[in-house]
């Protein structure tokens, strides 16, 4: 029966309790849920697309939707199940355009079918939420919008924006340099559905109008972009995408797609025979920027060190940008996890770049080590770690992360940037004089990148390393004016890539960072 009808509980709504209430029990992550679920693989399409939304919703914004709740019910507490049911009802109200009456009314159907005597209960809950938190929200989100639209006008009038909330328009001065307004940080954790800690972090890493432009989008599904494998030809990648009909536009970026119908993209065969790679499109900047920096200045073939191989998807567009340039790059990548190390061979063998690619299962701490395999032992070109983070710029494709994460990760001893600072460390020992360094996360937050550059070059093995800006990495001077343009937005004064950046020029992707390091100093590892 139709999403919309009033009274019969709808499909989809029930296909989303049953996903959300998986991942509850089972601890996992929703898209995986999501995929596997037979029940929602029956759906039509536009209703398998309704479930998708609510269930990834309910995750991402669980800690707010589940505060609201408790916020309306006056004593005892709620089964999990009928908590699920009101969290994924109360995410629709809030942040889908679905009419009031039909989101209360499938609301508590919702709950009644889990709980039947909780009728009246779900009743009362949702048409407080309805008729009290919806406005709310409504204003939190006005008053954010007011601050990005005015920041963009004192951009276009060349006026530099100071902002009313104590920071500057968000060029990433370090965290802490001023106490953000507790009333912007209140807006953001609202409306963005983040926890007060993080919506301070937020606002101390990107300033006032970043931190809201995050908050306006936060529960938008992320965008649906696809690279084509440069190693196969871009014709014949590109034949092969318009041919699976699934929409596809270009981006500002060499090979960069985005889809209009992603649903039909795993059906496809394309992603198994690795002629598109799903990617964001600011991890392809990342990578082809890498590419760039050990391809730019040497006439013999480039060395290159991956550190944080993960699934290899950079390391294939690293290899095929190196190819569609006519130079040769052997690439050597390091991964802490055996299994993680078989699943990147197999992609890069489908990909057609295994025969210029070396993978190896090794903790990255210990590269400054003497018994380092062979293939390591010689200084590259280029070392690009790609270090584990927070997962902080994409938690639209990562929700859980949101209400996982805390602040004593990303903040104190033992930390993410503890050993994010231990690997680049450990990475500097193999540039080769002249070379450069690479630091990448996909966070947004400065104490696991900028933080952690500056603690990295104030050391004494950071004192052979320069910081150099991403603008003149190699691959700007090839780049056509849009491409230049896109990369130039992301770019901070500094000189370091934050994507985030391109929120305020309409450019959607997550959130990377990038820092070049070139070794100025030092003798031969």
């Amino acid at each position: 029966m139709g999403a919309s009808v009033v009274g019969a509980l709808s499909s989809a709504r029930a296909a989303a309790l049953d996903v959300v209430c998986e991942v509850r029990r089972r601890r996992g992550r929703v898209r995986d849920v999501l995929r596997c679920s037979g029940e929602v693989e029956a759906l039509d399409p536009r209703d398998r697309a309704l479930t998708t939304r609510l269930a990834v919703g309910a995750v991402r914004a669980s800690g707010t939707l589940d505060g609201i709740v408790r916020s309306h019910v006056t004593r005892g507490h709620l089964e999990p199940r009928l908590a699920d049911a009101l969290r994924v009802s109360t995410f629709e109200i809030l942040f889908l355009d679905t009419p009031a009456q039909v989101s209360v009314s499938q609301g508590v159907s919702l709950a009644a079918s889990v709980a039947p005597r909780a009728r009246g209960l779900a009743n009362a809950i949702l048409r407080r939420v309805a008729a009290e938190d919806l406005p709310r929200i409504g204003e939190a989100r006005e008053r954010l919008q007011a601050l990005v639209s005015l920041e963009d006008d004192q951009r276009i009038e060349g006026v530099e924006p100071t902002g009313k909330y104590g920071l500057s328009d968000g060029r990433f001065s370090s965290a802490g340099a001023s106490e953000p307004s507790s009333a912007l940080v209140a807006d953001i954790s609202l409306a963005g559905c983040l926890p007060q800690w993080l919506a301070e972090e937020v606002v101390a890493s990107l300033g006032p109008a970043l931190g809201a432009s995050l908050a306006l989008r936060a529960l938008e599904p992320p965008a649906a972009t696809v690279a084509l494998n440069p190693s196969l030809g871009e014709g014949l990648s590109l034949e092969a995408l318009s041919a699976a009909a699934l929409d596809e536009s270009p981006l500002p970026w060499p090979g960069a797609y985005r889809l209009g119908r992603q649903a039909g993209l795993a059906r496809s065969g394309l992603v198994r025979a690795a002629k598109v790679l799903p990617c964001d499109l600011a991890a392809q900047v990342v990578a082809w920027t890498a590419a760039s920096c050990a391809c730019g200045t040497a006439d013999r073939p480039a060395r290159l060190l991956e550190v944080g191989q993960g699934r290899a998807t950079k390391t294939i567009l690293m290899a095929g940008a190196a190819q569609s340039w006519a130079r040769t790059l052997d690439i050597c990548s390091v991964e802490l996890e055996e299994s993680k190390v078989r699943l990147a061979c197999e992609r890069l063998r489908a990909a057609a770049v295994a025969d210029c690619c070396k993978s190896f299962a090794l903790d990255a701490t210990s590269l400054s080590d003497d018994d380092m395999p062979m293939p390591l032992q010689e200084p590259f070109d280029v070392v690009f770690v790609d270090a584990p983070c927070s997962g902080s710029g994409t938690l639209r494709r990562h929700p859980e992360i949101a209400w996982s994460l805390s602040r004593d990760a990303v903040r104190h001893a033992g930390s993410l940037p503890a050993l994010q600072l231990e690997i680049l460390t450990a990475a500097a020992s193999r540039v080769a004089p002249g070379g450069e360094l690479l630091y990448s996360t996909c966070s947004i937050l400065v104490s696991e990148d900028v933080e952690v550059v500056q603690a990295f070059l104030n050391s004494e093995k950071g004192s052979d390393f320069r910081l150099a800006s991403v603008t003149d990495a190699p691959i700007a001077s090839g780049l056509r004016p849009e491409e230049a343009d896109l990369l130039g937005h992301m770019v901070s004064a500094d000189g370091m890539f934050r994507s985030s950046r391109g929120t305020l020029f309409g450019i959607d992707c997550d959130g990377h960072f990038l820092a070049r390091l070139v070794r100025t100093g030092g003798t031969e590892p």
